[in-house]
């Protein structure tokens, strides 16, 4: 059972396939991104692939785009609660900003 914290290096693609619909022309990193690299960075943590299972708070505090900051730090923490979970929180951020907060429950 992996646990513990790491900060991870993550980058705004600006020609990424997703700005094509968010939006064209002004491009901003969706939520639903934003939490997917949250997801992802947990489970390299664990060592696993998780789900999420729960959502208890997530705030998105600041418009992350590609041209105003296309390298990010997305700091995670695992804590073990029970097995197979893993309450996680997630703050993804810069110098300046912090862009995303979550905080909930990942599992297998």
């Amino acid at each position: 059972m992996g646990d513990g914290s790491a900060v991870f290096h993550v980058a705004l693609l600006p020609d990424c396939a997703v700005y094509r619909g968010h939006f064209p022309g002004h491009p901003v990193c969706p939520g639903v991104c934003q939490v997917e690299m949250a997801r992802q960075c947990a489970g390299r943590l664990a060592g696993h692939p998780l789900l999420i299972r729960r959502i208890a708070s997530c705030r998105f505090l600041t418009v992350a785009t590609p041209e105003a900051c296309p390298e990010l730090d997305l700091a995670v923490t695992l804590q073990p609660a029970g097995e197979g979970t893993w309450t996680v929180t997630a703050r993804l951020s810069d110098s300046g900003h912090t862009y995303m907060e979550l905080k909930g429950e990942m599992g297998v």
